[in-house]
């Protein structure tokens, strides 16, 4: 079995769950920044998972690009979908929903929430200065490893 994951990551931390998932799958994995290949061949895989992180409701544009184009190769294979976001799972079906389409959620094996975290070296000025403002007072953003897990263990049936 081979699992291709293609994700996008503006701070870091998609990028960190793909690589912490990845070390839990089974089989041959390629972990793939859409950033830096925007257009993956992902042919030869069994399973295709696709990941984001979620600022304002938004995942990053190439993501949904990428499915968008890619959707009825992607419904041929065994995919799967997570988020990384502050906050807590409460609005995690909702950003499913409205970043990507319908039909390829329907597909999906797995849909996980895998929580956040900040990373505040990776990001600009102003972005430093919102999370700063808008986090305030809120409980600090912390990853579920459970939630990886859970997920991975979703593939390995």
């Amino acid at each position: 079995m081979s699992t291709v994951i293609i994700f996008a990551s503006k701070s870091g931390t998609a990028e960190k769950c793909s690589k912490m998932l990845s070390e839990k799958l089974p089989g041959e994995v390629k972990v793939i920044d859409i950033g830096k290949n925007p257009n993956p061949d992902f042919s030869d895989y069994d399973n295709v998972i696709i990941g984001a992180s979620v600022r304002a409701g938004q995942i990053q544009k190439a993501i949904k690009e990428f499915v968008g184009k890619n959707l009825d190769s992607l419904k041929s294979k065994s995919v799967g979908v997570f988020l990384c976001m502050g906050g807590d799972r409460s609005q995690f079906d909702e950003y499913l929903k409205q970043n990507f389409p319908g039909e390829f959620l329907d597909a999906c094996k797995a849909k996980g929430f895998f929580g956040g975290e900040f990373n505040m070296e990776r990001l600009g000025f102003f972005s430093r200065t919102i999370v700063k403002a808008l986090s305030k007072g809120k409980p600090i953003p912390k990853l579920f490893e459970e939630n990886i897990q859970a997920f991975a263990d979703s593939f390995k049936k």
